[in-house]
């Protein structure tokens, strides 16, 4: 650009005077001095206009082919971009079609799913309904692996299992019995047997295992025990209902089980033998219930629990045989209720066991006969409690306790044998 001005403005200049303007700058005509300057300098103005406009139709020239550039790509963006959004539409439309698609696929499977579970009930409940112990036994683990795949079926298949229980039941005709009756009683007892087992299986599972039992529902309202397994597990919610069920031999264990936050019924059940035998069980937020509650015969144990809620209720219950064993139990919370009892021929032992929060009531209780003892037991304040409550048989004995007299023992008929210290107290 400098040169083509050095150009234009110097020998150019004299080139136009000469060849354009023909005014000679050279030989005898040619002009001098002054107008020798002139001429140049005028045709100099002239050269700097036209290399001017040229100048500025070369950078409008340039402006308009950047600006037509600048609109191609612009216009290339623009179709470059509109046919992205084609390509995106195209895939979310397709995308939706795959959606559809395995949505369909996912109805059908469920369906399909459905379909089967149903067919495996169906012929669950047709071999449970069998009169061959056999057939009956794969029917039972058939409805328990449907109610650990299906969890929407396995409340279900568990209310099936208890009233298969609820079935009536033929007591053991005893080993002096008829041979092929005592075979028969033996084969359902396994049925009967591992309905149970294979619940408490289920129970014992943690709670976050998919195929936890813990939270249901179980109704054993009327059914004969002769045993059963239910050792470690847990009870956690969901209601269980042993309402008007007979113990009659065999040990139901409940060994170290666990009752959070739920509710147990024993009402109106009948122990004409056997053990019910919740050792080393823990209670924590749970109500038991043995109202109206008969006791014949058997042992009802609960040595080395722990109570550290809930409360343990018996009341109306009638008390005439059999052994209670509250020894060696930890109370820190929780009730255990005697109200309007009768204990007539029954010992309730809490020998061994420590009392240091929540409490004992005897409430409306009669002792006739039998022996409720508190040998050796620890209590601390005021956590055993006699209200209305009349004691004309049997043995009430807090002569080895190990405590202060209960500032609730005010009255002095009730014929309780307390500690020496505790009559100067």
């Amino acid at each position: 650009m400098l040169a083509a001005l050095f150009a234009v403005l110097g020998p150019g200049a004299a080139w136009w005077v000469e060849h354009v303007d023909k005014v000679p700058l050279d030989g005898k005509d040619a002009v001098t001095g002054k107008d020798r300057q002139d001429v140049l300098d005028n045709a100099r103005g002239r050269l700097a206009g036209i290399a001017a406009g040229l100048l500025a139709a070369a950078a409008i020239f340039y402006t308009a082919a950047n600006a037509a550039s600048a609109r191609r790509t612009a216009e290339a963006a623009v179709r470059s971009s509109e046919a992205s959004e084609r390509t995106t539409q195209a895939a979310f439309h397709s995308a939706e079609a795959s959606q559809e698609t395995a949505r369909a696929a996912v109805r059908t499977a469920a369906a399909t799913e459905r379909g089967l579970v149903t067919g495996r009930y169906t012929a669950a409940i047709d071999q449970l309904g069998s009169d061959k112990p056999a057939v009956q036994l794969g029917g039972v683990h058939a409805l328990a692996g449907i109610a650990d795949d299906a969890p929407d079926m396995r409340q279900t298949c568990i209310d099936v299992l208890c009233s298969y229980l609820r079935l009536p039941y033929d007591p053991d005709p005893g080993a002096n019995g008829d041979p092929s009756a005592r075979k028969a009683y033996r084969a359902f007892r396994e049925v009967r047997h591992t309905v149970i087992r294979l619940i408490g299986n289920r129970l014992r599972l943690s709670s976050n295992n998919p195929h936890s039992w813990q939270g249901s529902d179980f109704d054993f309202t009327d059914v004969i025990f002769d045993g059963g397994d239910l050792h470690k597990s847990v009870f956690s919610g969901g209601t269980i209902d042993f309402k008007g069920a007979q113990f009659a031999s065999g040990t139901v264990n409940f060994e170290e089980a666990e009752f959070i936050d739920g509710y147990v019924s024993f009402k109106g059940a009948q122990f004409t033998g056997g053990t019910l035998d919740f050792t080393e069980a823990k209670f924590a937020g749970s109500d038991i219930s043995f109202e109206f509650a008969k006791f014949f015969d058997g042992i009802l144990n609960f040595e080395y629990a722990e109570f550290s809620d809930g409360e343990v209720q018996f009341w109306d219950t009638e008390f005439s045989g059999g052994h209670m064993n509250f020894s060696y139990i930890n109370l820190t919370g929780g009730i255990l209720h005697f109200l309007g009892a009768t204990l007539n021929g029954n010992t309730i032992d809490f020998r061994d066991s420590r009392f240091s929060d929540g409490s004992i009531f005897f409430e409306d209780t009669e002792f006739a006969d039998g022996t409720v003892s508190f040998d050796n037991t620890t209590l601390t304040g005021d956590t055993i409690f006699f209200k209305n409550s009349e004691l004309t048989g049997g043995t009430v004995d807090f002569t080895n306790a190990k405590c202060q007299r209960p500032p609730s023992f005010t009255r002095q008929d009730l014929g309780i044998l307390l500690p020496t210290e505790w009559h100067n107290s």
